[in-house]
């Protein structure tokens, strides 16, 4: 079994939205899909838990990016956010070199994915969203995904349901393909900001700073890829902190040789369902 933490939403650069995903006053987290230039689900339309995501976006990014914007929606986790074809999953969809990674690492049914990003408290005045002043920026898990079938969109037929998934509807992308649950129930989000699920340490101003439990130090074992470099491990009182790249999107480690990182992820998502 295979763990992958795949950065996903919002980020710094203007083309991923250039601001952080939101944790409401009450705790709750809306993890923001990053604009797209083509497609037919715009921001307005994803209303998750009931969350007008279009309202939101358009304040918390000056107007930057509108509410009409187009939205590229993955992962689509939530059943709640739009309105959805009968047999619905969660699914997730990537190409390209992300993809080739993946692929490279052997990754299929029966592994998980832990989805993470960027993420800033928030608070609403007179009905506008905006920044809590002073609040951390930090890189929260938001969502998972035990894959349970894997489609090669330029091989294989999808279905109905599937349809309108962004990768399902793109055409040309080199390795496009798309990680589906084998129920409803096979993937879904953590709906608030928890320290449990909090990746950046606490005492760094750094989002890229990661505290974890222990168990992921490398010992000799192959490390979470793209992390291989010892000096961006450092064993702590509390368990480790680690350096984490400054880019990439999928970060795989196989849990055969780390059964106490498939104790702690096996954990998370079971304090979800």
């Amino acid at each position: 079994m295979r763990l992958i933490l795949s950065r996903k939403g919002f980020d710094a650069s203007p083309a991923c939205g250039g601001c952080a995903s939101p944790i409401l006053p009450d705790g709750q987290m809306i993890s923001l899909p990053i604009p797209y230039d083509t497609g037919r689900t715009t921001f307005a339309h994803l209303k998750p838990r009931g969350h007008d995501v279009g309202r939101m976006v358009a304040q918390l990014t000056d107007g930057r990016v509108a509410a009409t914007a187009v939205a590229h929606g993955d992962p689509d986790l939530e059943h709640s956010t739009r309105s959805r074809s009968a047999g619905w999953r969660p699914a997730f969809g990537q190409d390209g070199a992300a993809q080739r990674h993946l692929e490279g690492q052997g990754v299929g049914a029966g592994d998980l994915f832990l989805f993470f990003g960027w993420f800033r408290e928030v608070i609403k005045v007179r009905g506008r969203y905006g920044y809590r002043p002073r609040a951390r920026n930090r890189h929260v898990i938001f969502g998972w995904l035990k894959v349970g079938q894997v489609l090669r969109v330029d091989l294989d037929a999808m279905p109905r349901w599937l349809e309108d998934h962004p990768h399902a509807a793109a055409a040309g992308w080199a390795y496009n393909t798309i990680y589906v649950a084998a129920n409803p129930e096979g993937g879904g989000i953590f709906p608030k900001a928890d320290d449990s699920r909090t990746l950046t340490a606490a005492d760094s101003v750094l989002r890229s700073v990661w505290r974890l439990p222990a168990d992921f130090l490398p010992r000799g074992r192959p490390p979470l890829t793209y992390h291989g470099h010892s000096s961006r491990w450092v064993e702590t009182a509390d368990g480790c902190r680690l350096q984490t790249v400054a880019k990439g999107q999928e970060f795989v480690l196989n849990l055969d040789e780390y059964p106490g990182v498939r104790r702690w992820a096996e954990g998370l998502v079971a304090a979800a369902r």
